[in-house]
């Protein structure tokens, strides 16, 4: 019994560990390098004014091949939990995204490098 919770107390803090370095970063897209393989996303927050201008942290963010391209927009009917205006995901080819674009990146923190998991494209409405 105690090798079991032994056991179930290592998965607990292994997962611990990897969810601590996953992190969301949302933002309005400023450049993209297909070269480079990185999107780099202003992030405003915590909200800062100087001067009387917001201030945006650039986030430079790796894109790999693993990386999952997801546009995301509002249900013009019920959506998947029935609500009218829910948020409905469907998936994207890879770098289908553009300067100007507001994303919601899950990342992967590995030292001082931000690897993106997930791009989320949002659509803010039909064109």
């Amino acid at each position: 019994m105690t090798i079991g919770l032994a056991a179930a107390l290592v998965v607990l803090a292994w997962s611990a560990g990897v969810s601590a370095k996953t992190t969301s970063i949302s933002g309005t897209v400023l450049a993209l390098d297909r070269t480079a393989g990185t999107l780099t996303v202003g992030e405003v927050g915590p909200w800062r004014v100087k001067r009387g201008v917001t201030q945006v942290d650039p986030r430079v963010i790796a894109v790999t091949t693993s990386t999952e391209f997801k546009q995301v927009r509002r249900a013009a009917g019920p959506g998947p939990t029935g609500w009218v205006g829910d948020f409905v995901e469907t998936g994207l080819g890879a770098w289908q995204v553009s300067e100007g674009d507001f994303v919601t990146v899950e990342v992967q923190r590995e030292a001082e490098r931000l690897t993106a998991l997930t791009v989320q494209v949002v659509v803010m409405r039909e064109p």
